[in-house]
């Protein structure tokens, strides 16, 4: 919760606006693929403001510093703005390593979907080097997406 709080707190000084919430996070991660928090460089942030407008920026992961100044951009449809969630980034890579589906990841977002029945909660989305997308709920922790087992068999001769 703490790192919510200073990602739109950070965010409402560079720009001179009250953010609400977090509509997305996408992770920049280094080399295009990763397993671990030390992979990711940074994130593509997009938040609300209190007059229901986005603004887009970029922050860097620590141990790196850094961040752009928020821009004004057209809302993102399908999603909706959150003020907080539980699991942060290094327990969700540690629950991503739980599942079946690839040891490692090509994209990672943190979003709320808008869908009915209203979603519980906000997600966690990774998808992995053999194309699986790994669902983990930011609250529960929980996968929420049934990962298909792999199997791998040596090629007959």
């Amino acid at each position: 919760m703490k790192e919510m709080e200073t990602l739109l707190s950070a965010a409402t000084k560079q720009a001179g606006v009250e953010f609400k919430g977090l509509e997305r996070k996408n992770a920049r991660i280094r080399h295009g693929m990763g397993s671990g928090v030390k992979d990711i460089i940074g994130w593509d942030i997009i938040a609300k403001d209190d007059e229901n407008s986005c603004y887009s920026y970029y922050v860097a992961q620590p141990p790196l510093i850094g961040m752009s100044t928020p821009e004004p951009v057209l809302c993102p449809l399908g999603i909706v703005a959150f003020d907080g969630y539980e699991i942060d980034i290094e327990k969700a890579v540690e629950i991503f390593h739980t599942q079946n589906g690839g040891d490692k990841f090509t994209a990672i977002q943190l979003s709320w979907p808008l869908t009915f029945p209203q979603a519980p909660e906000p997600y966690w989305y990774f998808k992995t080097n053999l194309g699986v997308d790994v669902i983990i709920g930011a609250n529960s922790g929980e996968i929420k997406r049934p990962i298909p087992i792999m199997l791998y068999m040596a090629q007959p001769k």
